[in-house]
C-alpha cells in the first residue's frame, strides 16, 4: 500500500472512532479534518468529496461489526430463536453499544431524507438481511423474511427503549417462544 492509501486508511480509522463516539451530528468537513489531524483540503486529496469520505468510514464500521458478528455466530446454520437470543444478548452488551447508537443515528438521518445516508442504510440493511438469511436454518423461501423480522424486532426494542434496552427483554422472549413453537 502506498503512502496515500496508508494515510487514507488512517483517516478512516480515526473518523470511525469519532463516529462511534459522537454519531453523525458533527460531520462538517472542517471538524472531520480536525479529528483526522489534517486540513479539509488534505481530506479532499484522499477522498473525492465529503460524501465519499463519510461512506468509506461507515462502510469500515459496518465491516468491523459484520466481522464481530461472524465471530459471534460462526457459520453453522442456526434456528431463528437461537439467532434472536444471541443477537439480543449482543445488542445489550457494552461492546455493541457504540455501533447501535451509530446505527440509530444513521437511520434517523436517513429517514430525514439525506440521500447519501439513505443509500448507505439500505445497503447495510440488505447486507445484514442477506448475512442472517444465510445463517438461518429455515426453508429457503422464508430466510429473508425471518431475517428481516429478527432485525426489526431488535431495532424496534432499541427505538422503544433508548438507554434502557433491557426493557425489551419480555418482547424478545415472546418472539423467541413464537419461533420455538412454530410448526408444532
Amino acid at each position: 500500500m502506498g503512502k496515500k492509501e496508508n494515510r487514507r486508511a488512517e483517516v478512516i480509522d480515526l473518523l470511525a472512532v469519532h463516529f462511534l463516539e459522537t454519531g453523525l451530528g458533527d460531520t462538517g468537513l472542517r471538524r472531520l479534518a480536525e479529528v483526522a489531524g489534517s486540513s479539509d483540503r488534505m481530506l479532499l486529496y484522499y477522498f473525492d468529496n465529503k460524501d465519499e469520505l463519510v461512506a468509506a468510514v461507515l462502510a469500515h464500521i459496518a465491516g468491523g461489526l459484520t466481522a464481530a458478528l461472524n465471530e459471534l455466530f460462526g457459520t453453522t446454520p442456526k434456528t431463528p430463536d437461537t439467532i434472536l437470543k444471541t443477537l439480543w444478548e449482543a445488542a445489550k452488551s457494552e461492546a455493541f453499544k457504540p455501533h447501535l447508537r451509530l446505527w440509530l443515528d444513521l437511520s434517523t438521518h436517513a429517514n430525514r431524507g439525506d440521500p447519501l445516508l439513505l443509500a448507505i442504510v439500505r445497503q447495510i440493511s440488505e447486507g445484514w438481511i442477506e448475512w442472517m438469511a444465510n445463517l438461518l436454518a429455515v426453508p429457503e423461501p422464508e430466510k429473508k423474511a425471518v431475517a428481516a423480522l429478527i432485525l426489526a424486532a431488535v431495532d424496534g426494542q432499541l427505538v422503544l427503549f433508548p438507554g434502557e434496552i433491557a426493557r425489551g427483554d419480555a418482547a424478545i422472549q415472546q418472539l423467541v417462544k413464537l419461533f420455538k413453537n412454530r410448526g408444532k
